[in-house]
């Protein structure tokens, strides 16, 4: 029963503050939720929430609560995801960044933002700060679409596992031929500008991100120990499960390289998430929050004093 009346209390708590509505953007409809952002005080950080791949944003639902008492807030659906209107033009790395400028700017809402981003969206957030560096206070990354990999190092965990150099390239070589043929019988591929983006990123091995060094703010890496792919999405050529957990290794390593560029840097793993980690571990993320904007607090008072 009081798991009941807490859960109530909570719904309305939400209810009362959160905003959901529909905003234009160059002629596309883009469905919003803000808490807190008519009460925003001036300096305070506004975080902002991005989605993974095909992901509305009530996958946020879990945090929101904890989040929205320290800060106010703001979730949306991308273009062609969720609530929001379709994809209509191709987007470049630089447009995903442009874009949620411009939603921010429609709302008033100026810098400085704490960008939080899952998947997909952790690289689309660190591409943020490739061209909006003075706007960010803070970065948090979930189990990132992995920004620092590299055709190369991509095949690290193969060859740990024993794999040679030869039966990587053909494997390799094998999955683009399969992803080519079932792209061109999916008549909705050309609509999925967001694949085409991460494409994009991963063809030049995430040459943006990798040009442009971090500003000195707080930045945190969130990730999952547990090996959560469903069955019909595994190789069938290798044990999966044990190539996760050589992944893992090679990433943390490049992972540890990007949060010691900055003062007020930290790693978060959770064993008990998987990629979803804020779903499976909502604390961690809030947490995560909390820690950020004491370290922005604590660099900006730094600053004044120098």
């Amino acid at each position: 029963m009081k798991k009941i009346l807490l859960a109530i209390a909570i719904l309305i708590s939400l209810s009362a503050y959160s905003q959901k509505r529909y905003i234009t953007i160059d002629s596309t409809k883009i469905w919003i939720n803000t808490i807190g952002l008519e009460n925003r005080k001036e300096g305070q950080p506004l975080i902002v929430f991005e989605s993974g791949s095909g992901t509305p944003m009530d996958n946020w639902d879990k945090v929101l609560d904890g989040v929205s008492k320290m800060a106010p807030l703001m979730t949306y659906d991308r273009p062609g995801v969720g609530n929001s209107g379709p994809e209509k033009d191709s987007v470049t790395i630089k447009g995903f960044s442009d874009r949620l400028l411009k939603i921010l700017n429609s709302l008033n809402a100026a810098p400085p933002y704490v960008l939080v981003g899952h998947s997909l969206g952790g690289a689309l957030v660190r591409s943020f700060v490739v061209y909006y560096p003075q706007m960010v206070a803070g970065l948090i990354i979930i189990d990132p679409a992995d920004f620092t990999e590299t055709k190369e190092n991509k095949k690290l965990p193969f060859l740990s596992l024993g794999f040679s150099k030869n039966a990587v390239d053909s494997l390799f070589i094998k999955w683009a031929k399969n992803d080519s043929i079932r792209n061109s019988h999916n008549p909705n591929f050309l609509k999925e500008r967001k694949k085409d983006v991460l494409a994009m990123m991963r063809n030049s091995d995430f040459k943006e991100i990798q040009n442009s060094k971090l500003p000195n703010i707080p930045v945190h890496i969130l990730t999952g120990g547990r090996y959560d792919t469903p069955l019909q999405y595994r190789a069938k050529e290798f044990n999966d499960s044990l190539l996760f957990r050589a992944k893992m290794k090679y990433r943390v390593e490049r992972w540890t390289d990007v949060i010691q560029s900055v003062d007020k840097g930290m790693l978060l793993y959770s064993g008990d998430a998987g990629h979803f980690v804020h779903y499976d571990d909502p604390e961690l993320l809030i947490s995560s929050v909390r820690i950020v904007l004491q370290d922005y607090e604590s660099l900006k008072n730094s600053k004044k004093q120098q």
